[in-house]
């Protein structure tokens, strides 16, 4: 399948004129682009794979598809540094000095870099549109580069622009949202997210991971607004279930958000080689289930979900169609 042009993909807008609550899957036309570091893991088969699953399933035919747009810069430096975004434009335009800047070896710019990561945050930002507008239920971003580990002026591990700060912060300003969650699954801390949200008021930013790993980093004191769950090696499903249940789920009912945002990483699979971890794609199907029910009891079932990490393809593909699932079933399902 050739991502990069819309025709040749599998996955087709339905009719929009069906005004039953769906669930929204918004992606875009460049996530097919080569990682500029060739040998990276963050490579375009794992949205292949993901698409290919949801057309042999019959899921297509669920969920509303969006290709989207870059995101506005307005929404962008909501979350991040207009110098940086311009030098982060220029890098992948061929400017030396700027592609200087971006040496790191999980952080190379190509050519694509830039469309790529902005309609990636398009991406986000379209979903919030729609939801807000009331023509979905929930959302899930199939989308690369991933972004939560970029701080608000630095790319790092994979990552350009931080696709669900952005995404939070656009809810609050366009749309009016009081309160905003943001709750990433992935096997590394969200430590980007974390540093650019950190001590807000009305943000609340929980983060469940492998420690110690990459990114090795987590800030200290631990900003007030957020919650860091560090697991050891081997831990399993019924450890993320303990943490939702007992830490995660009682924060949201405290705090109360308007809105609930996932940063889907589905690298802490058992099958995965980027951490060690032990969590199977009945887990995964759980922890969307209860997130949910958090949100339809607190903010009326708003909920957008980002593709973070998750590299080894099947078990990716498998873990993201239990995922999509559960919100594709709660999405048929709402009134």
């Amino acid at each position: 399948m050739n991502a990069a042009n819309n025709k040749n993909r599998p996955l087709q807008m339905i009719n929009q004129t069906d005004v039953r609550p769906l669930t929204g899957y918004f992606t875009h036309d460049r996530i097919a682009v080569p990682n500029p570091l060739p040998e990276a893991p963050e490579r375009p088969e794992r949205l292949d794979v993901i698409e290919r699953n949801m057309l042999a399933l019959g899921m297509d035919a669920l969920v509303r598809v969006h290709y989207a747009k870059p995101a506005p810069i307005e929404s962008v430096i909501l979350a991040h540094d207009l110098e940086y975004v311009r030098r982060l434009e220029a890098a992948s335009a061929g400017d030396p000095a700027a592609l200087a800047t971006f040496d790191a070896p999980d952080t190379r710019v190509g050519p694509d870099t830039f469309d790529a990561a902005m309609k990636s945050a398009g991406a986000v930002v379209e979903a919030v549109d729609e939801l807000y507008a009331g023509r979905i239920k929930n959302a899930f971003c199939g989308v690369r580069p991933p972004g939560h580990h970029a701080a608000r002026a630095e790319a790092r591990g994979f990552c350009y622009l931080n696709n669900v700060a952005i995404g939070a912060y656009w809810a609050m300003r366009r749309h009016g949202a009081r309160r905003v969650a943001i709750v990433d699954f992935d096997a590394h801390h969200g430590d980007g997210t974390e540093e650019i949200v950190a001590n807000h008021p009305d943000i609340r930013f929980m983060s469940l991971f492998q420690w110690p790993l990459y990114p090795h980093r987590m800030m200290e004191p631990t900003p007030k607004n957020v919650v860091v769950s560090p697991v050891a090696a081997g831990a399993d499903g019924a450890v993320f279930t303990d943490i939702l249940e007992n830490v995660w789920l009682p924060q949201l009912e405290a705090f109360r958000p308007d809105i609930i945002f996932v940063s889907a990483g589905f690298d802490a699979h058992v099958e995965e080689q980027m951490a060690q971890l032990k969590v199977k794609e009945l887990d995964y199907a759980r922890i969307t289930r209860r997130l949910l029910d958090a949100a339809d009891v607190l903010c009326e079932g708003r909920l957008v979900s980002v593709l973070e990490g998750g590299y080894a393809v099947r078990s990716l593909a498998r873990s993201v169609m239990a995922h999509l699932n559960m919100l594709v079933m709660r999405g048929r399902t709402a009134r």
